[in-house]
């Protein structure tokens, strides 16, 4: 993992004196700091930047948010999950080709919020007040929940807010490696881990700054045994020649280090986008071929692959899972009706014990 340096931290004013602000300031030596009223003169900074979404990572706003929990925004006509996101954290210091947050966040700036006792109160609330039945939250939806925990270890916090809590599973989706907080504090049986993961040829073109495949499994490796859950989620899966042999080596890499007992879910999604991303993500990543497949428009919007090639993807990287005993981990993210019940009725060898519809659920 390869983050690039922060080049200088905007303070609002308003959490100036905080013992969280000071204690973050503390871990950046060195680096200037500049008190601003709110978000718009850190944006004003990377106005003429040749790269604006890039600089936009190289510099911390430190805040206070007026909320933090919401449902996720499944797409329209999918099947939902039930998913809410905690954000915490907004845009990540990795650099992915077919992240959506370069085009969605508007150069928002690596953004931490230091009121966590607002949102403790918010999870307290939350709570209390929902029905019966496993919920999950996570915070990788605007961020990336481990890329920056070495600076703010939020993943503490969080575990000691949902332990006890045994309906609210916390997720924490990372590309990183950093789960040096994690190893420090005793596990809790509601917390997953997990990882999005894909073959190494396209980390290494795609997913610049992130974790190696193989650090990724070690580090997943390492909180199996120190008694946390763990999950996987392949998406985006991208197609193109030679996809299905290094998805194979992919999957078979992750069961030389993690029994399928430790694994909670894995989930399957594909390259999908709105259009408004297309041009920055050419701009940004000329040398990238991912964009250069056929897709069509569907009807929320997003440009996808068409359906024959999603099912072939997701068919194939069913059968190698199952091949390990985790196809009743399995989940399609952000899929349509239709392609559910193609997916679970058109496995090979008769399999029909994938999850139908969320392993949790069961």
């Amino acid at each position: 993992m390869t983050l690039q340096p922060i080049k200088k931290v905007w303070l609002d004013e308003r959490v100036e004196k905080t013992a969280l602000t000071r204690r973050l300031l503390d871990r950046l030596p060195g680096v200037p700091v500049e008190l601003v009223a709110g978000l718009d003169p850190v944006k004003r900074e990377f106005r003429f930047s040749p790269d604006p979404v890039g600089e936009s990572k190289q510099h911390l706003f430190i805040t206070e948010q007026k909320s933090f929990i919401r449902p996720c925004p499944c797409t329209p006509g999918s099947v939902g999950c039930g998913y809410w996101t905690i954000d915490l954290d907004l845009n990540c210091p990795f650099d992915c080709s077919y992240c959506i947050l370069q085009q969605y966040l508007n150069w928002q700036p690596l953004t931490v919020a230091v009121n966590r006792e607002k949102l403790r109160a918010e999870l307290e609330s939350f709570f209390q007040r929902q029905p019966g039945g496993i919920i999950r939250l996570g915070t990788g939806e605007l961020a990336d929940s481990l890329a920056l925990d070495g600076l703010t270890e939020n993943s503490v916090f969080l575990v000691e807010a949902f332990r006890g809590q045994d309906r609210f599973w916390l997720e924490l989706k990372s590309k990183s490696d950093c789960i040096r907080p994690l190893l420090e504090i005793r596990p809790s049986d509601n917390v997953v881990l997990s990882w999005s993961l894909n073959p190494e040829a396209i980390i290494g073109a795609e997913e610049k700054g992130t974790a190696s495949l193989g650090e990724r499994l070690q580090a997943a490796a390492k909180v199996v045994r120190h008694g946390y859950r763990v999950g996987f989620h392949f998406d985006p899966i991208l197609h193109y020649p030679g996809w299905h042999t290094d998805y194979e080596r992919l999957v078979a890499e992750i069961f030389k280090v993690i029994p399928a007992e430790a694994i909670t879910w894995v989930s399957l999604g594909s390259l999908r986008f709105p259009p408004a991303l297309l041009p920055v993500a050419r701009r940004r990543f000329p040398g990238s071929r991912i964009y250069e497949q056929e897709f069509i428009r569907s009807a929320e919007g997003k440009y996808r692959y068409p359906r024959p090639v999603r099912l072939l993807l997701y068919r194939e990287l069913g059968e190698m899972l199952a091949d390990y005993r985790a196809e009743d981990k399995i989940y399609l993210c952000m899929e349509s009706v239709e392609v559910w019940r193609e997916f679970l009725e058109k496995i090979k060898r008769g399999r029909r014990n994938f999850a139908s519809p969320f392993p949790w659920q069961g």
